[in-house]
């Protein structure tokens, strides 16, 4: 048997895009059906599917989720992580750095998941409140009272 050695393997550090479409390479289209993505859409599903997973971390043991010692530690815990996080995000976007901002916006917007999920309330519950307040003069709203509490 015959090697020709026919084939030239060229690595590169890319930097920048590839492909006149604005994407690193020309090879960004998946075909219908394919498991593989590289860089899925981002929907409001995320939202759900993040709560899904604190919910199944909420039962777990406090050494095997930070969810889970998080939810151990109780309310009070959670809540000073939220107002953490939001004086985080505050400091980022007073530094004016878009990264910094996104990274701790993101951290935010977990940790208030997690404050959901400690009262299960589903996130779908939070785009509904937004939904209905969609168009509406925020001014005005200052007046209105917040919907009545359904008590259980």
């Amino acid at each position: 048997m015959e090697s020709y050695a026919d084939t030239l393997l060229i690595m590169v550090d890319q930097q920048g895009v590839a492909c006149h479409t604005g994407e690193p390479s020309c090879f960004f289209n998946h075909l219908p059906g394919t498991l593989h993505q590289a860089n899925p859409p981002v929907t409001e599903a995320l939202l759900s599917q993040l709560y899904d997973v604190i919910l199944a971390r909420k039962q777990r043991a406090p050494q095997e989720s930070y969810v889970a010692s998080l939810m151990a530690r109780g309310q009070d815990h959670m809540l000073k992580k939220v107002v953490e996080e939001a004086a985080e995000v505050v400091l980022a976007a007073k530094n004016g750095r878009p990264d910094e901002i996104l990274y701790e916006m993101a951290d935010l917007w977990f940790h208030t998941l997690v404050v959901l999920g400690w009262h299960n309330l589903p996130p779908q519950g939070v785009l509904q409140e937004l939904q209905r307040r969609l168009g509406k003069s925020g001014l005005r709203g200052q007046q209105e009272s917040p919907p009545a509490r359904v008590s259980e």
